[in-house]
């Protein structure tokens, strides 16, 4: 027969380091209340993100019956400026999000929630300053 000790000792080592893997995971998953507030803030970032996307959509532009020296958006340029902002913003803009309000890198993940949040108010406020001029 052999010897089971040095088995038994490789087994408990094993152990030891599984249950510190699973610990340090744990430590890693947020609570219910930690979840149910980036649950939250996605769903946040996601109205805002589609309310610039739809009123980059839906917003009286064009240039018809357009007094050039009164709207900035008679011109072409700044019309398509203005449908591609919000067009490349908002998708991004959810993306970025998203992944950094369900990411668990303590660094990266709260800057992506917040930077995303952030563009989305900026590209909101452009947007409607082009409409009003």
């Amino acid at each position: 027969m052999h010897q089971q000790g040095g088995n038994d000792r490789m087994g408990r080592q094993l152990d030891a380091e599984r249950d510190a893997a699973m610990a340090a995971a744990r430590r890693g998953r947020p609570d219910t209340a930690g979840m149910a507030l980036r649950v939250l803030g996605a769903i946040l970032l996601w109205l805002m993100a589609g309310a610039l996307f739809w009123t980059g959509m839906l917003l009286p532009w064009g240039t018809a019956n357009c007094d050039y020296e009164q709207h900035a958006v008679c011109d072409n340029f700044t019309l398509n400026l203005a449908m591609a902002i919000s067009t490349v913003t908002a998708p991004s803009a959810v993306l970025v999000g998203t992944w950094g309000a369900f990411s668990r890198r303590p660094g990266v993940a709260p800057v992506a929630w917040t930077s995303a949040v952030t563009v989305v108010i900026v590209a909101w406020l452009v947007i409607v300053g082009i409409a009003k001029n």
